[in-house]
């Protein structure tokens, strides 16, 4: 299995969100907003224990992304957190 694959997905339950997160001091485009977290899809990851992480799969800017496509899309510097909503 190739690193950044993924290799299933499960729906998630509500009331789960995504914040993106950019560390102090570091400058960033404008990039949409975290949003409901939608699924969870395991990746291959050989760095991970036992070889894969869950990740989240969330909304924002009016599609589905993963942290990892997040990243790719708009900056390696974001982060990620999953909240319970308010």
């Amino acid at each position: 299995m190739r690193a950044g694959s993924i290799v299933g997905v499960l729906p998630a339950y509500s009331g789960l969100r995504v914040d993106v997160t950019v560390p102090a001091g570091v400058e960033v485009p404008e990039v949409p907003a975290g949003g409901v977290v939608v699924g969870w899809v395991l990746v291959a990851d050989p760095g991970a224990v036992g070889g894969a992480r869950v990740d989240p799969v969330f909304l924002a800017g009016g599609r589905p992304w993963t942290p990892d496509q997040y990243r790719a899309a708009y900056g390696t510097q974001l982060g990620v957190q999953v909240k319970m909503l308010s």
